[in-house]
């Protein structure tokens, strides 16, 4: 077995290695299913071409697995982590057919293994990365150290029919949605450039800053065009024309992602999100694609998520701290955290 260890930029490597691997990470996205996140277009707008890599298995000329991975240095520190906009990224399978699970999970404990391996050879003080929820055993990890935390993303299966989907919409959701359409018309030709000064006012009205650039924003717009995998939508007010909600549907060969979106503040009344949620639906059911909402732990948005008759998935975010100083940091603030919720509870 013969494995490759694909270090970044931030290693003493001549630059022909990272490229020799990108390359070939390449033709393994032509030949087996890699989620959006993942894919090396993706990973240069996001990352910048020069700050992301790729961790790949080899195994007599085949490659086994790869981990495409975005590093950072933030205060000094070390980190793979996740990009922005970046649901997941992880390590991605490329198994032989079987129908043993023995066999299955074996090939998965020697990938991830080796994965450790590499990740421990990086010097890193953190590594964290989402992986997609295909992705279910992450036992191995565990036993070389790892912590998991479980989140959730909520899909609605194109498996069904659209009235099945439709059925199993709660009955308030579809009430709202009645309504927002009653007051709304949609349109598929809003500009990149409106899109970002709409979408911007609904952090404004929270008093946050938007979590991504203009640049940032542009730069993912322009790659999701040019692989013709993205759709601006938004709801306009049927008598003023103005812009009510706004969403951005990306999507790869198996899911769509609901990526961006929310109701601009002043016309939240007119109930249209809902609806331009039903529409965004609609418009990658057409396409046979499973509508991923991009899930959240937060019970607002969660609940609001389930209306629609979403499946919550598991997906895990794998961890391990390197650095006994950053360890010991996160371990008084919890501590800290936990007294300030002792006095508040009186005891």
């Amino acid at each position: 077995t013969t494995e490759i260890y694909t270090l970044s930029l931030h290693d003493a490597l001549p630059i022909f290695c990272m490229k020799e691997s990108k390359e070939k990470y390449q033709e393994f996205c032509q030949k087996i299913y890699v989620p959006l996140f993942s894919k090396p277009w993706w990973m240069d707008a996001m990352c910048g071409a020069d700050s992301w890599d790729v961790w790949l298995c080899e195994n007599n000329g085949r490659i086994d697995a790869a981990m495409p991975y975005f590093q950072t240095i933030r205060d000094e520190k070390t980190y793979i982590t996740k990009a922005k906009l970046t649901q997941n990224n992880g390590i991605i399978f490329n198994q032989l057919p079987t129908s043993k699970q023995a066999t299955k999970s074996a090939f998965e404990e020697r990938v991830i293994n080796q994965a450790c391996d590499f990740i421990k050879s990086k010097g890193l003080d953190v590594y964290e990365q989402q992986f997609h929820f295909s992705f279910t055993n992450w036992l191995p990890f565990y036993w070389q150290g790892y912590t998991a935390m479980p989140r959730y993303t909520f899909v609605i299966e194109h498996s069904k029919s659209i009235d099945t989907i439709w059925n199993g919409v709660s009955s308030k959701t579809r009430s709202i949605i009645r309504k927002g359409a009653k007051n709304s018309y949609f349109d598929y030709s809003l500009g990149m450039d409106e899109f970002y000064r709409e979408h911007e006012k609904v952090f404004i009205k929270q008093n946050m800053a938007c979590p991504f650039s203009y640049d940032e924003w542009c730069r993912l717009y322009d790659a999701c065009i040019n692989h013709h995998c993205g759709q601006i939508i938004c709801a306009r007010d049927i008598n003023t024309h103005r812009v009510a909600s706004v969403i951005f549907i990306v999507w790869d060969e198996e899911s769509a992602y609901h990526l961006l979106g929310g109701s601009i503040p002043e016309l939240q009344n007119l109930d249209t999100y809902e609806a331009l949620i039903w529409e965004a639906i609609k418009f990658t059911y057409a396409k046979k694609l499973r509508y991923d909402f991009e899930g959240s732990v937060i019970k607002r948005i969660a609940k609001s998520f389930r209306e629609f008759g979403a499946t919550p998935y598991c997906y895990f975010r794998i961890r391990k701290v390197f650095n006994p100083d950053i360890l010991r940091e996160e371990c008084e603030s919890s501590i800290k955290a936990l007294s300030s919720l002792c006095c508040i509870g009186g005891k």
